[in-house]
């Protein structure tokens, strides 16, 4: 009988020391705290990468373009493309510019 109760109060004793250890990590502050500047140096890249930081809120400058030059420009620009480039004879290639007289002097 004196067994069981040794058995008994040591399995309590054993309990009510992780019920205590638990209690108290759990009231415990993080190991890790952030530092107040923490985050600063992502911050300050960002700020020094932005162009125009008051952009989002500024008044649209008017740039002199309206629709009617833009589409022309387009369009020249695509018709740029429409007439093929003259073909390169291969034949005159280095011809006249002294490359094949290397010896001659």
């Amino acid at each position: 009988m004196r067994n069981l109760y040794v058995g008994l109060l040591e399995r309590s004793c054993k309990g009510m020391l992780v019920l205590a250890t638990m209690t108290l990590g759990a009231c415990a502050s993080s190991p890790w705290t952030p530092d107040a500047t923490f985050g600063e140096a992502v911050r300050q890249a960002q700020h020094t990468q932005v162009l125009d930081a008051t952009a989002p809120v500024a008044v649209p400058l008017l740039s002199g373009t309206d629709g009617v030059i833009a589409k022309s420009a387009v369009d020249r620009y695509q018709k740029s493309f429409e007439v093929l480039p003259l073909p390169v004879n291969v034949l005159n290639i280095g011809v006249g510019t002294g490359v094949g007289n290397v010896g001659a002097r």
